[in-house]
């Protein structure tokens, strides 16, 4: 009966794991970079480094601050009641366009029996 060999693998020791390897194309444009002087300069001017940076996102709606629990409630009412309004509106909104087009359909179809009648003599032929 065979044993099989320990093997410890320590950060000495070659690792099992196959490396990715990396390309050796460079990415780095020249003359691209800066002197923390330059930098210092144009930051105290107010000039951009030309990189995009990430603005945060504003709302419509203003968070507010609230120092009392019934304030808070009592916003959270608002809220719930303006969002019962908008949910009626659009579906207000829905049925008008629903409406319109079930509307439409009906045109459609007598267009196409007028149409389908003309095109009958033209088969006959």
């Amino acid at each position: 009966m065979k044993t099989k060999a320990i093997k410890v693998y320590t950060w000495l020791s070659k690792q099992p794991k196959p490396t990715k390897k990396m390309s050796t194309e460079k990415l780095t444009q020249p003359d691209q970079t800066k002197t923390i002087r330059d930098l210092l300069d144009n930051h105290t001017r107010g000039i951009p480094l030309g990189v995009k940076t990430r603005q945060g996102e504003y709302f419509d709606t203003p968070i507010p601050r609230f120092d009392d629990l019934t304030d808070m409630l009592e916003y959270k009412a608002q809220l719930m009641d303006r969002n019962k309004e908008l949910n009626k509106q659009i579906k207000a909104e829905k049925q008008a366009a629903l409406n319109k087009l079930k509307k439409i359909p009906s045109t459609d179809q007598e267009d196409l029996q007028s149409s389908s009648s003309v095109m009958e003599p033209s088969a006959d032929k």
